[in-house]
């Protein structure tokens, strides 16, 4: 049996959690993965929530488009040893003028590469994230499978270090031209920190470089995305 959780804990999750369940509008998408090579613990439990910003220059003329307060929640279970299972709120990746993306969820497979005693660590993540999108003032429906190649070092027993490789596509079947002139890549890097703040309590910034490629409604588009976020862990159990 799992631990009692403390009301004053419960009553800071809740509205996390409810946030990480309910689709939200906003013009932009995650593609960082506040997250260490590290998993948790089997039977373990994890919340996590915070906000970002992104710029982004895309399109054909390219054109430049900035979000801040972009929402970022959700949670983690620990399965077995060295691999673990997630849900988040996520953005799928649409990220031109012309379409206007919800928030949608997004389940993941973390999987540890190397043993935990190892000075540094990797880990290897696949997930896939379903979304409706606005497009030509129409509902559509958009999905988009995700892999990431997580190497992360502990600095110290308070910091470790972490950078992934992650790409995404995206693809809109039920939008004009289907699939084949709605659909989108997104590769890049990002790096971040781990700062643990109690053995329960970490904060995790994490800024990243991306470079985008697709078509919508059959029309070539491309650029380039910085994304910049903060999120706050809690080990729940």
């Amino acid at each position: 049996m799992p631990p009692t959780i403390p009301g004053a804990v419960r009553r800071a999750l809740l509205p996390l959690l409810l946030l990480s369940l309910a689709p939200q509008s906003a013009p932009a998408f995650w593609l960082l993965g506040f997250s260490p090579a590290e998993t948790l613990p089997p039977g373990s439990l994890g919340v996590i929530a915070g906000t970002g910003a992104q710029l982004t220059r895309v399109g054909e003329p390219a054109q430049n488009s900035s979000t801040t307060f972009i929402p970022h929640a959700g949670f983690r279970v620990g399965v077995s040893d060295g691999f673990d299972l997630g849900y988040r709120l996520v953005q799928v990746a649409v990220p031109y003028t012309s379409a206007g993306p919800t928030l949608g969820g997004e389940v993941d497979a973390k999987l540890r590469l190397t043993d935990p005693a190892d000075t540094y660590q990797a880990a290897l993540v696949g997930g896939v994230a379903y979304s409706s999108v606005e497009l030509s003032s129409q509902s559509k429906s958009a999905w988009s499978p995700g892999v990431d190649l997580v190497g992360s070092r502990a600095l110290s027993s308070k910091y470790t270090v972490f950078s992934e490789l992650r790409y995404v596509y995206t693809a809109i079947p039920t939008g004009i031209a289907g699939e084949s002139g709605n659909h989108f890549t997104a590769g890049g890097i990002g790096t971040g920190l781990k700062i643990k703040l109690t053995p329960q309590a970490s904060l995790v910034p994490e800024i990243g470089l991306f470079h985008l490629d697709g078509r919508l409604s059959g029309a070539p588009a491309s650029g380039n995305a910085m994304q910049i976020g903060i999120i706050f862990s809690i080990r729940v159990w």
